[in-house]
């Protein structure tokens, strides 16, 4: 029998699949649910007689450096916690390790990891329709080998896939683009942009200095009339399209 007092969920989720992955993982647990998006959740925060559930998505083989800045401030004093990283099919790098050994040096007790595969945020031809039902039948399987071994109370360090040192930041700078005829002025990308990009009074405009291409905007746009593009854009999905397109299975360390 689980003693947790609840799942506390965290999670950095532009395009809303890395949630997708993180609730379905927590539904497993038949706990209450507490939610802290890293998109605006900015705070110390420490944890205690809970089960933490952390998914970020992967920014060229990194964690993203404002998920990783905003986790830096969360403390876990011995907190079970699931680490789970998102990516779109090509490589999730070293990213998994990065999530790992960040909680592990702020005090949570890894107890699981996984990297799980979604449509890629950037380049939506890649892998369109992930997750798809073998994706949730396998992150669910896994879910319940996560609670068999916490049942048995076995502990275990995990060991993940990746390298050090981490490569440097990679700074895209995409143009976003707004179609005017179909843009509402509703100011949802205004509301919800985590870098403060867009402006109430100009919501078509992004501030390429301040954006870092995230998809947050143009996911949250009800009438579709946001978009990346600009050669920088067109021959970066390009290269991603030339590369290796077989379909990536989740994996799983425990």
């Amino acid at each position: 029998m689980l003693s947790f007092d609840k799942v506390s969920k965290i999670y950095f989720s532009p395009s809303g699949t890395t949630k997708r992955i993180v609730d379905e993982i927590a539904r497993n647990f038949n706990l209450d649910n507490e939610n802290y998006d890293l998109l605006s959740f900015d705070d110390d925060k420490s944890f205690e007689n809970e089960l933490v559930i952390v998914g970020v998505p992967v920014f060229d083989g990194r964690i993203p450096e404002m998920a990783k800045n905003r986790l830096l401030q969360m403390k876990g004093n011995g907190t079970k916690v699931i680490a789970i990283i998102n990516y779109g099919n090509l490589s999730y790098g070293d990213a998994l390790l990065e999530l790992v050994d960040l909680l592990k040096e702020n005090n949570f007790d890894v107890v699981g990891a996984a990297a799980t595969v979604s449509r890629h945020s950037l380049f939506n031809e890649i892998a369109p329709s992930r997750p798809d039902n073998l994706d949730m039948k396998m992150i669910n399987e896994f879910s319940h080998k996560i609670i068999e071994k916490l049942e048995s109370e076995n502990s275990n360090e995990i060991f993940v896939a990746g390298q050090k040192p981490f490569m440097d930041y990679v700074n895209h700078s995409f143009n976003v683009n707004c179609d005017d005829d179909l843009c509402v002025y509703c100011n949802d990308c205004v509301y919800t942009c985590p870098t403060d990009a867009i402006e109430e009074d100009n919501p078509t405009d992004t501030n390429l200095d301040l954006c870092n291409s995230c998809s947050l905007c143009i996911a949250i746009c009800g009438e579709n009339a946001r978009s990346f593009d600009g050669m920088n854009y067109y021959d970066e999905k390009q290269v991603a399209l030339d590369n290796d397109m077989s379909r990536k299975e989740v994996e799983f360390f425990m």
